[in-house]
């Protein structure tokens, strides 16, 4: 059975996912100086031009995704200055689907899995995908969540992605922070994660 929270979800609509995403204001402050370098609709026909997303868009929309909304920030610190340990990109992004099941299905099959699968493959010119360790999150978030920590090895060599979904109703919420070298930004993800969900929840609660 739905509970309110879940049901205020059928609610909303693409036009909502904006107020969602997290402001530039409400990142840590480790990511006061980041500039903006991807914001606005993330449709399916979007999504699968991405590098990693192995997917078209009548598959990703075949998987119960609408539609979603993503601001990404970058380091504004040169390349040459760039040290071991240095934080490289920060993402937040909200994906609307047409269900529970679908978010719990997204995160499990299209998430986990598919990440797992690639390990070893190339994922671009020059970039492998060296490892990838599934993260416990049971009892952080208001529903079901799911979290990696994914290295890869490139050209200037390794770079870490922290990444972390969780589910409220039918929305799908992520968040992600890359660091050069082998590094755990894990800690930084939850907390970004708890913010993101909780203006899910007050747009959610807003809209019913």
């Amino acid at each position: 059975m739905q509970n309110a929270l879940t049901r205020a979800t059928y609610n909303i609509a693409d036009s909502d996912l904006q107020w969602m995403a997290l402001p530039k204001e409400h990142l840590p402050q480790d990511f006061t100086d980041f500039e903006v370098v991807r914001e606005g609709e993330l449709t399916n026909d979007a999504m699968a031009e991405l590098p990693l997303s192995g997917h078209t868009a009548e598959e990703l929309r075949g998987f119960g995704r609408v539609t979603g909304f993503q601001r990404e920030w970058v380091t504004t610190i040169e390349e040459p200055l760039l040290k071991d340990d240095a934080d490289l990109a920060v993402a937040t992004v909200v994906h609307l689907m047409d269900n529970p099941e679908a978010v719990s299905n997204w995160m499990t099959k299209v998430f986990l899995e598919e990440f797992k699968s690639k390990i070893g493959e190339d994922l671009g010119p020059e970039h492998r995908l060296i490892s990838v360790d599934e993260v416990e999150l049971a009892g952080k978030f208001h529903d079901e969540a799911v979290g990696i920590r994914a290295v890869q090895k490139g050209p200037k060599g390794l770079v870490s992605s922290s990444v972390l979904d969780f589910r409220l109703g039918r929305l799908l919420g992520v968040v992600y922070v890359v660091t050069s070298g082998d590094q755990n930004r894990l800690e930084v993800a939850e907390v970004l994660g708890k913010e993101l969900e909780r203006h899910m929840v007050a747009v959610v609660v807003g809209a019913a």
